[in-house]
């Protein structure tokens, strides 16, 4: 009865694992297996993310060296998953005319001049501010657990962010898209479990009054990012799904540092 009860989470996590990383692990695709849809995982994701690509924190290097392989990390990791979200979404809804010159330079594999400077000045942002949280924060076991706690909200956070675009804006594109077989509106259960690790690693990150306001400033851009993705192509696709979650990096990063400075 238990194993029927955790199975299909078990089995949900693992696609989720084995779809926005590359960690390498088998998992049975069949669709007669009973699985949780494996979007619902993405922040737990984020918390398996931020755990490994932490290790720098357990040498005593400069922090700017720390942040960058930090950074480093977590893009080999997922494989530049996110971040090719961002590049494509950039070129696309900055450079397209119309939304259907728009989703076609998204699915353009080439590189724009709008990607490249969008890439440019989200990982320096990243770096340059992460260097500066861990700067601040104190040389202590109590201040290792602020950093390491930290650095996986940030990436818990914001992998939370794509779920509420995903169940608030239509689904478009320009025909077959590798993200389609991914989409899925959520039911309350699946909230929660997409939820809770936002709010327990939440608490040991920010103090209380500090991650309420995380979450209502957070609340205020998504909104934001829906309008925005309204006005361009009337909903949302694979490509601008990873560009929120790029942007939801930095957002978190720099409310860390507000709170901690």
């Amino acid at each position: 009865m238990k194993g029927m009860i955790i199975g299909p989470y078990w089995q949900g996590f693992k696609r989720s694992l084995v779809t926005y990383t590359r960690i390498p692990l088998k998992v049975d695709w069949s669709d007669d297996i009973k699985h949780i849809p494996a979007v619902c995982f993405l922040p737990w994701i984020g918390l398996v993310v931020g755990l490994l690509s932490a290790w720098p924190l357990w040498f005593d290097w400069s922090t700017s060296l720390q942040a960058l392989v930090m950074l480093l990390s977590a893009v080999l990791l997922t494989g530049g998953f996110h971040e090719d979200g961002l590049m494509d979404s950039c070129d696309g809804l900055v450079g397209g005319w119309n939304k259907e010159q728009r989703l076609s330079i998204m699915k353009d594999s080439r590189i724009g001049s709008y990607a490249a400077l969008s890439i440019w000045f989200s990982l320096t942002l990243k770096w340059l501010l992460l260097s500066e949280l861990l700067q601040v924060i104190p040389d202590s076991f109590l201040g290792f657990v602020y950093t390491l706690s930290g650095w996986c909200v940030v990436h818990i956070v914001a992998r939370f962010i794509p779920l509420v675009l995903m169940n608030t804006l239509d689904y478009v594109t320009m025909g077959q898209s590798k993200a389609s077989s991914m989409i899925a509106k959520l039911n309350p259960s699946q909230w929660l479990v997409a939820l809770a690790p936002c709010l327990l690693v939440g608490v040991l990150a920010f103090n209380l009054f500090d991650l309420i306001l995380t979450f209502i400033f957070a609340a205020v851009l998504v909104f934001l990012m829906r309008l925005y993705l309204r006005k361009k192509i009337d909903g949302f696709n694979g490509d601008t799904l990873g560009a929120s979650e790029q942007i939801g990096e930095i957002f978190v990063v720099l409310c860390l540092l507000v709170s901690y400075s």
